[in-house]
Parts: structure tokens; C-alpha cells; sequence
């Protein structure tokens, strides 16, 4: 048997997480410079690092924008699933644990 590895292009997966505007700025992360790391971590697997523009960001926001940076790195062709981690927020490991919670399928209504 052949073992088939899924190429994933992380500049792709840059462009897609980098795409997401933060709500209340109405600016990119990618535009913000807000996009720490891209690392493809298994055969389907990404990791995504950021920081947001600041550390008291307000939580909801922070979840909100996670969640579709995952949503969108999804949909990037061979990506079977993507964490997202935030880094340098007050309460970063909560807001990451709820960004990794769960389906993330839909859009947010703020976009």
C-alpha cells in the first residue's frame, strides 16, 4: 500500500487566515500585520499563531476572530483541520480553547 500525502500550500493558509478583518478596526490581520506563524503540524493539520492589536482586547472579539480564521483556513484544499492559537492576550489559553471548540462552519454576522 501507498501512502498518499496531502500537499498543503501555507501560503494559502496564510492568505485565508490573513484575510479575516478584525471587527472593530475593519482591517485584515494580514493588513495588521497580526499573523505570528503558519505550520502545517500532520498530513492535514495547521497550526496558526497570531497576536490581536491589543493585549485587553475584549474576549468576544478575540473568539470571534479565531473561530474564522479557522473557518477559513478549513476551506483551504488539504486542510483537514486547523488550531489556532492566540498569543500575548491577557487571557490567551481561554480564548484559544473556546476558538478550538466546536464546528465553525457558518459565517460570523459581522461579516
Amino acid at each position: 500500500m501507498s501512502s498518499i500525502s496531502t500537499q498543503i500550500d501555507v501560503a494559502a493558509v496564510r492568505e485565508a487566515a490573513g484575510s479575516v478583518p478584525d471587527p472593530e478596526i475593519r482591517r485584515t490581520l494580514g493588513e495588521l500585520d497580526l499573523l505570528d506563524e503558519v505550520e502545517v503540524v500532520a498530513d492535514g493539520d495547521v497550526v496558526v499563531r497570531y497576536h490581536l492589536t491589543s493585549p485587553l482586547c475584549p474576549s468576544p472579539f478575540a473568539i470571534q476572530i479565531g473561530r474564522e480564521v479557522r473557518r477559513r483556513v478549513e476551506l483551504v484544499p488539504g486542510v483537514r483541520a486547523c488550531r489556532v492559537d492566540i498569543h500575548d492576550h491577557f487571557i490567551a489559553a481561554d480564548i484559544s480553547q473556546q476558538v478550538n471548540e466546536g464546528d465553525v462552519t457558518e459565517p460570523p454576522s459581522w461579516l
